[in-house]
């Protein structure tokens, strides 16, 4: 079966799209790894192809295009609307797609939230605000995610989506109702739809905003911070609920995960110290101090579990909406394989990232001109007492204080060098936030 795009235009297209990842990187080649026609009610049709795109340097990668064949070369096919809401049926009605290496599977969840009544034709519009993927919210009722950088295997947002959304009661979080995948040589998760939230302000503008307002957080939003925690124990324990799914099963915290985990952070550190050092030499000072907090995890006595986590969760992965927080995004780190990110860990791992947010909300503030104050520490204090209230007696989590703290230190460190090197090679100007949070780091006693 013949790729009906003309591959020999396609890295100049590639290069103009705002989700292109490599456009730093010359391109060696452009092939069709897999495509489908999908048929439109007014007679045209448009193509679905998954590419893959070889560097002169680096590893491939693969990309999900939608496109319309015309005399003038390669056209995005969503710019259409009638492309748009094809494409969204094809989920919605559960269909299957035949591809020139597989086949296209369309799943609709068989939940409350699914039965919605949706009008026809259907109301679409895109948002322009996305880099990676492309969204469309449909109806105002629905959004759908086509992912373009596609990987094989199962993405975790579906993966976790869907359990939460048929094996949990936790639904603090935009629903997920439907799925469109690809089977093949070619398989991985294509596109995502979730229960659109309108009216939402994302957890990071939310925390700046009252951050903004003085020395002081006020006692209010304190408690919306104690409920931020608590929400976050609430997705813990519903993701921790179930022992007969193995890919979420909880399992015992062995001595063995903690020296791992001990070994890769000393090793991290290492390369990290070594990066900030010419511009923080200062941080040589430290080195012990920070070492001691690696290496203590590997002496805690193991208790509580591993079980699937968030993965990346920050204030930026929160959305507050009508009075109540909801947690989002669960793909994971993107800088980690499928098979990484799918891997069972602490939940004290999610716990530190937040708590790194509110670091970076402060140092923000400051930047602006804010004056210091009091912020940091009863923000962290009062997301942590919400944490701990609603997880008290929870398997998953250290059995002391001592383990608890220990676990939860080494996992901020981990946190912060990944932020290091994040900064070093991203925003150079933002790299004092992390780095000045190293210094200040103490080992309990």
């Amino acid at each position: 079966m013949t790729t009906p795009i003309d591959l020999t235009k396609l890295p100049d297209y590639l290069r103009n799209q705002r989700w292109f990842g490599g456009k730093a990187s010359p391109i060696k080649s452009v092939s069709a790894v897999d495509h489908a026609t999908l048929p439109l009610p007014d007679g045209r049709e448009f193509t679905l192809a998954v590419v893959e795109v070889v560097y002169e340097l680096g590893h491939p990668e693969r990309y999900l295009l939608p496109v319309l064949s015309t005399g003038e070369g390669v056209q995005d096919a969503f710019e259409d609307a009638e492309v748009l809401r094809a494409f969204f049926q094809l989920i919605r009605e559960k269909r299957e797609l035949p591809s020139a290496s597989g086949k296209l599977v369309g799943e609709w969840l068989d939940t409350p939230e699914g039965l919605m009544a949706l009008p026809s034709p259907l109301p679409v519009r895109r948002l322009q605000v996305e880099q990676s993927n492309t969204s469309v919210v449909v109806a105002e009722k629905v959004i759908l995610k086509v992912i373009r950088k596609l990987e094989v295997g199962i993405n975790p947002e579906y993966e976790v989506g869907r359990f939460l959304a048929t094996k949990t009661s936790f639904r603090a979080t935009p629903t997920l109702l439907g799925a469109l995948s690809s089977e093949g040589p070619a398989g991985g998760t294509l596109a995502v739809v979730h229960r659109y939230v309108p009216d939402v302000t994302d957890g990071w503008r939310y925390t700046l905003d009252h951050f903004r307002r003085g020395a002081r957080l006020t006692e209010p939003f304190l408690g919306e911070l104690r409920g931020l925690g608590q929400r976050l124990g609430e997705l813990h324990r519903a993701l921790a609920s179930n022992s007969d799914e193995p890919a979420f099963a909880p399992e015992p915290l062995h001595a063995e995960d903690l020296q791992r985990w001990s070994a890769s952070m000393v090793g991290e550190m290492g390369v990290t110290l070594a990066d900030a050092m010419r511009q923080f030499p200062e941080l040589e000072n430290r080195r012990e101090t920070l070492l001691g907090h690696a290496k203590q995890l590997a002496q805690v006595s193991p208790s509580g579990q591993k079980i699937r986590i968030h993965g990346d969760l920050h204030l930026g992965q929160v959305l507050r909406a009508h009075g109540d927080w909801l947690i989002f995004d669960f793909e994971g780190e993107p800088g980690r394989t499928f098979s990484q990110r799918r891997e069972k860990y602490s939940a004290l791992r999610d716990v530190a990232g937040m708590l790194r947010s509110f670091d970076y909300a402060e140092a923000t503030v400051t930047l602006e001109g804010l004056a210091a104050g009091e912020r940091v520490g009863p923000a962290r204090r009062a997301f942590l007492e919400g944490y701990r209230a609603s997880t008290r007696g929870a398997p998953f989590l250290p059995q002391d204080d001592a383990s608890f703290n220990a676990m939860l230190d080494a996992f901020e460190l981990e946190k912060m060098l990944y932020e290091v090197r994040y900064e070093l090679q991203n925003r150079p100007d933002w790299v004092r936030i992390p780095v000045q949070a190293l210094m200040r780091m103490e080992v309990r006693t």
